[in-house]
């Protein structure tokens, strides 16, 4: 009999977080082997993707909600579904769905890390720190094991969770990307360069200094270029301003949210990162699989993702000027670029594919259930 296994998750935004939630509920319908279930705390996309799949979701809504009345939510929820298992994807969804669980009787809980946390090491901010050491403790001492989604990531959680950090890639569907997007490549002859930003309008992301770079690539490298920003926040309104006063207006538009953001990408000549820090971004992987070449910040889980530089480059210098040399000196060499998409495109099906990542979630829950 399948085993119960219900995930729980903010699903405010459709963001990486979110998407790898679905591709991995998706996975284990698909398989047979595990019944999802799921507890979201925001109504919004991954409802909606999850409900049209036929798996039960429960909206514990934490904008009219307090915390003890989600807690009580989704032991409800975790009690009407006789869950086995419950899944975790984030600080206030580990802390609320262990309470849950622990109430409900549920056995085994698993925590998936999608990105670098930040843990507050200093008390500074008193309310941060108690929050980050809360968070350790569940994952050291409540929780069954911790799964983090690049090499990287998985040396950075050892020290926080000795013997129980577990490496599974984030991963998706790749022939589907290819069969259903590959279509929309546009063959151009001439025009500018189209340069993209897949993400969201948040600090991290540093799309700032995707603008400058565009900026550079124009003004300093004369290069015909255009920066096309996918993706919405509440840096929006602050970011079409920097754009306005650079009189970048001709040469970086935005599309907003875009769903699914691999219908834009497939339109890209490039994919250039800025972020300051990443997990193993899935844009970055999606972009992989349809050939776009990429550009992005050596950090995080990104030299992984990239194969070390075999399959996109990686650039150093956290700056405008870094990455306008770097992608001014990729598209100087464009046989060069074709090799790096060719590799990428090979090393995506060979490391992000959904069966072999969904198998490794399956073998986990086996292995823990038992």
């Amino acid at each position: 009999m399948p085993a119960i296994v219900t995930h729980i998750a903010s699903g405010d935004i459709w963001a990486g977080a979110e998407v790898q939630v679905y591709q991995l509920l998706r996975g284990l319908l698909q398989s047979g082997e595990v019944q999802p279930t799921a507890v979201l705390f925001n109504h919004g996309v991954l409802q909606e993707k999850l409900e049209a799949l036929g798996i039960p979701v429960t909206v514990a809504d934490e904008s009219s909600l307090s915390p003890l009345r989600m807690i009580a939510s989704i032991r409800q929820h975790l009690r009407a579904h006789r869950s086995n298992l419950v899944h975790t994807h984030g600080f206030k969804e580990n802390v609320l769905g262990v309470a849950a669980q622990r109430l409900a009787g549920v056995p085994v809980s698993v925590r998936t890390v999608h990105g670098s946390p930040e843990y507050q090491r200093s008390w500074k901010n008193p309310v941060k720190r108690v929050i980050a050491l809360l968070d350790q403790w569940i994952g050291r001492y409540q929780q069954d094991a911790v799964v983090a989604v690049s090499q990287q990531l998985k040396s950075k959680l050892e020290d926080v969770f000795p013997r129980k950090t577990k490496l599974i890639y984030n991963f998706f569907d790749v022939e589907s990307l290819q069969a259903e997007f590959e279509s929309f490549k546009v063959s151009r002859s001439d025009g500018p360069v189209l340069i993209g930003f897949v993400g969201r309008l948040v600090p991290v992301k540093r799309v700032d200094l995707f603008i400058e770079t565009i900026e550079r690539l124009t003004n300093q490298h004369g290069r015909a270029v255009k920066g096309i920003i996918i993706g919405d926040g509440p840096l929006r309104a602050q970011l079409e301003k920097k754009v306005r006063e650079s009189n970048l207006v001709d040469q970086v538009e935005f599309l907003g949210f875009v769903n699914p953001a691999a219908s834009e990408i497939a339109k890209l000549d490039m994919l250039l990162m800025t972020s300051d820090h990443e997990g193993l971004p899935m844009t970055l992987i999606e972009a992989l699989a349809l050939s776009v070449p990429v550009v992005a910040h050596n950090v995080g889980g990104v030299p992984e993702a990239l194969g070390n530089g075999r399959c996109g480059v990686l650039v150093d210098e956290h700056s405008p000027a870094g990455y306008a040399i770097a992608v001014n000196d990729a598209l100087n060499h464009v046989n060069d670029l074709r090799e790096l998409s060719d590799r990428g495109r090979q090393h995506a099906q060979d490391l992000f594919g959904a069966k072999m990542n969904t198998s490794e979630y399956v073998s986990l829950y086996r292995s823990l259930l038992n």
